[in-house]
């Protein structure tokens, strides 16, 4: 089973708690697969929010599972093309 979950509007320092009792919840459910993240409603982000999206890429991969970012809007896709993260954009499934 696919776990998926949304990404608020602002990724930044100010919504990063929200984000990542977020996150933990959707890691402590019991699911199989890469986990789908839903990255298109991202109008603001900071190197707080990205640095989040890393933590939760390498939580993941301690338990051999991907992160997927689902339709990262453009604000994401260039915070993370600048901070030279492109892979992170990249990995994600296109659909």
């Amino acid at each position: 089973m696919t776990c998926t979950f949304a990404l608020p509007t602002e990724l930044t320092i100010y919504t990063a708690a929200e984000t990542r009792a977020a996150r933990l919840a959707a890691l402590s459910a019991p699911a199989e697969g890469p986990l789908r993240v839903d990255a298109a409603g991202v109008t603001e982000v900071d190197g707080a929010g990205v640095q989040l999206l890393l933590a939760l890429r390498r939580s993941l991969a301690a338990r051999e599972r991907a992160l997927q970012l689902v339709g990262p809007s453009g604000a994401l896709d260039s915070a993370c093309r600048r901070l030279g993260l492109a892979d992170l954009i990249d990995a994600g499934d296109p659909a």
